[in-house]
C-alpha cells in the first residue's frame, strides 16, 4: 500500500516536473517571440527614420511644393520667375521682422519666408536675402530706418492684458547701386505683385509707357488715382496732349481714350449733369488714327450716355462722343442703347425714417455686374465680375465689312434690358419686372484685331488752329499694320468718382497687360482677386431650391423611419 503511496507520489512529481518545464519552454518562446518584435520594431523604427532623412535630404535639394489653391496664391507665378530669372546682378533683399509677433502677423512672416525662397530658387542664385528681428537692437532700427521702414504699433495680450508692442515689418531691395522699401508688410494680399514691381523697377532701364489722352474735357491720370496704383509698379502712366498738331508718340505702348465728360458730372443718382459732354475734336481724332496706323493700340472707353434731372425725373440720353464715326470705320459700331441688367449693382439711397435719414442699398439694373468675362483670354481668367454704370452695347456685325476679327470681352446677362437713346432712369427699390428684360447676351466689351484703314484716306486733314500750335501734318498713312483696339461701352468704372469694387480696376488694369503684351502680369495681379460669383439661376429655380431645403431633410428622416418600421414589422411577423 505504501508503495502504491509513493509511485502516485513519484509520478506526480514526474507530472508535476514535465508541466514545468513545458511553462518554461512556453515562457522562453514568449521572450524570444517578445524580443524578435522589439528587434523587428526597433529595425522598422531605424528604417523609417532613415528615410525620411533621404527624403528631407531629396527635397532639401530638389524642393516642390503642391499648390491647391484656385488661383495659385501659394505658388510664384511665372511672370516673376521671367522677371527674376534674367537678372544680371545680385538682387539682395533685407526684411526687418520682429520676432514672435501676435497672430497674424507670425503667418505674414512665414508666407513671406517661403515667398523668398521661391524668389532665390527662380532666380538661379541672383538673389539673397535675410530676415532680421531689429527690435531692442539700436543698431538695426537705425538701419531699418535709413531705409525707410518705420516702426508700428501692434496689439498683444500679455498676462490677460491689452499692451502695445513696437514691431518692424517691411523689407527693402537693394540692386545696382539703387534700392526701393516695402515700408510695411501687413497683409500677404499681391505681396508677391509688389515686390516683383519692385524688381522690375530696379532691373529695367526704362518703364513701358502708357499714355492717357487728356484735355478738351477728357479725364486724365489724375481721374484715375486708385487704378494707378497698380499700373506704376509696371507702367511709367503720363497724360498725353495730342493738342497743337502735336501727334502721340510713339514709346506710347498703349493709349487710353476716355469719351469727354462735361464739368461736374456725376453719374450717381441724385446728381445732375449741367450740361452735354463735350466730343473729341477733330484734330485730336487725327492723332488718335495716325497713332493706330503706326501699329500703336488703343483702349477705347466711352460714356454715351447722360443722366440729368429734369423736374421730379431723372433722363438718361444718349449723346455723341466725336468718336463713333471713326470708330465705325475701324468695324467698331457702339448702339445707341442704354443696358439695363438683371444682374446688377446695388446702391445707396437715402430714406426719411421719421425725424432720421437712414440709407439702405437697392438693386439698381442701369449698372449691369457683368460675369460674363472671356475668361479664354489668360489676362481676364481669374477676374469674377465687372460692375459697369449706364453702358451701351455693340454691334458686331460691322466687324466683319472691314475685315477685322473681332472677339467679345464683356457680355450682359440671359435677362438684359435694352432701351434706345432715351429712358427714365428710377430707383424705387423694386426689381423691373422681367418683362423688361427681353435681351439676352449682349456684348458691351470687344477686342478689335486686324489691319485698319485711315478714318481719314481721302479726306482733309484736320488741323488746330490755336495759337502756338505746331504745322499741321501733310500726309496720312492708309492703314495700320496688324495691330488691337479694345472698345468698351463704358468708361466710367475705371475712374475715382464711380464707387465700383476693386476687381473692376483690376479688369482694367489687366486690358492695359493683355495690351502691352504683359499677360503674365495680370496673373499675379489677379490671385487675391475675389472669388468668382456662382452663376445665376432664375426665380422658379431658386423658390423649389429653397423650399425643397426646407422640406427635403425632414422628409428624408420620414421615409427612412418608415423604411425601419416596416422593416421590424415583417421581422416579427
Amino acid at each position: 500500500m505504501s508503495e502504491e503511496l509513493e509511485n502516485k507520489d513519484e509520478l506526480n512529481n514526474e507530472e508535476e516536473s514535465v508541466e514545468e518545464i513545458a511553462e518554461d519552454s512556453r515562457l522562453a518562446g514568449r521572450k524570444k517571440k517578445t524580443e524578435s518584435r522589439r528587434r523587428q520594431a526597433i529595425i522598422s523604427i531605424l528604417l523609417v527614420a532613415g528615410i525620411l532623412v533621404v527624403l528631407n535630404i531629396i527635397a532639401i535639394k530638389f524642393f516642390h511644393r503642391w499648390d491647391l489653391t484656385p488661383n495659385n496664391i501659394y505658388t510664384l507665378s511665372d511672370a516673376s520667375k521671367q522677371i527674376v530669372s534674367k537678372l544680371d546682378d545680385k538682387l539682395v533683399i533685407k526684411a526687418y521682422f520682429t520676432d514672435n509677433l501676435p497672430s497674424p502677423y507670425n503667418n505674414n512672416r512665414r508666407y513671406l519666408q517661403e515667398l523668398l525662397d521661391d524668389y532665390r530658387s527662380a532666380s538661379n542664385g541672383k538673389i539673397n536675402y535675410e530676415i532680421i528681428s531689429p527690435s531692442d537692437q539700436e543698431e538695426l532700427e537705425k538701419e531699418a530706418q535709413k531705409y525707410g521702414i518705420q516702426p508700428v504699433q501692434v496689439q498683444t495680450v500679455k498676462n490677460d492684458r491689452a499692451e502695445a508692442l513696437k514691431a518692424y515689418m517691411g523689407m527693402v531691395l537693394l540692386y545696382g547701386g539703387k534700392q526701393e522699401a516695402i515700408p510695411f508688410v501687413g497683409n500677404t494680399e499681391n505681396l508677391e505683385y509688389d515686390i516683383t514691381g519692385v524688381i522690375n523697377r530696379l532691373t529695367l532701364p526704362e518703364l513701358k509707357k502708357i499714355g492717357v489722352l487728356s484735355g478738351d474735357g477728357m479725364p486724365g491720370v489724375d481721374k484715375i488715382g486708385k487704378v494707378n496704383q497698380y499700373l506704376t509698379k509696371f507702367y511709367n502712366v503720363t497724360n498725353i496732349d495730342a493738342s497743337k498738331n502735336n501727334p502721340i508718340p510713339a514709346d506710347v505702348k498703349t493709349l487710353i481714350v476716355f469719351s469727354p465728360k462735361a464739368p461736374q458730372q456725376n453719374q450717381m443718382m441724385g446728381q445732375q449733369q449741367q450740361a452735354p459732354p463735350p466730343v473729341v475734336p477733330e484734330n485730336i481724332k487725327f492723332a488718335i488714327d495716325q497713332y493706330i496706323m503706326n501699329g500703336g493700340r488703343v483702349i477705347f472707353l466711352l460714356s454715351k450716355i447722360n443722366v440729368s434731372s429734369q423736374q421730379q425725373f431723372q433722363i438718361a440720353q444718349v449723346v455723341s462722343t466725336g468718336l463713333e464715326d471713326m470708330l465705325e470705320g475701324y468695324g467698331a459700331k457702339v448702339n445707341k442703347t442704354i443696358i439695363t441688367d438683371k444682374e446688377c449693382a446695388f446702391i445707396q439711397v437715402p430714406v426719411q425714417q421719421g425725424p432720421l435719414q437712414m440709407y439702405t442699398q437697392i438693386p439698381f439694373p442701369y449698372y449691369p455686374k457683368i460675369v460674363n468675362i472671356n475668361r479664354d483670354i489668360p489676362s481676364f481668367a481669374n477676374i469674377g465680375q465687372v460692375f459697369l454704370g449706364f453702358t451701351s452695347d455693340l454691334d458686331l456685325n460691322a466687324a466683319g465689312t472691314k475685315g477685322v476679327k473681332v472677339t467679345p470681352l464683356l457680355t450682359t446677362s440671359p435677362k438684359t434690358g435694352v432701351a434706345n437713346e432715351f429712358a427714365i432712369v428710377q430707383a424705387s427699390g423694386q426689381m423691373l419686372p422681367d418683362s423688361m428684360f427681353k435681351a439676352k447676351d449682349l456684348v458691351v466689351g470687344a477686342i478689335y484685331d486686324g489691319v485698319f484703314k485711315s478714318f481719314y484716306n481721302g479726306k482733309s486733314i484736320p488741323s488746330d488752329t490755336a495759337a502756338g500750335s505746331n504745322p499741321p501734318p501733310t500726309t496720312v498713312k492708309p492703314e495700320s499694320p496688324v495691330s488691337k483696339i479694345i472698345v468698351l461701352g463704358n468708361g466710367d468704372f475705371p475712374q475715382d468718382d464711380f464707387r465700383g469694387p476693386d476687381e473692376s480696376l483690376l479688369f482694367f488694369a489687366n486690358m492695359i497687360d493683355y495690351m502691352s503684351d504683359d499677360a503674365g502680369l495680370s496673373q499675379i495681379r489677379s490671385k487675391d482677386a475675389n472669388p468668382k460669383p456662382l452663376d445665376s439661376i432664375e426665380d422658379s429655380t431658386r423658390t423649389i431650391v429653397k423650399y425643397g431645403m426646407l422640406v427635403g431633410p425632414p422628409l428624408l428622416v420620414l421615409i427612412y423611419g418608415l423604411f425601419r418600421w416596416n422593416k421590424r414589422k415583417k421581422a416579427r411577423s
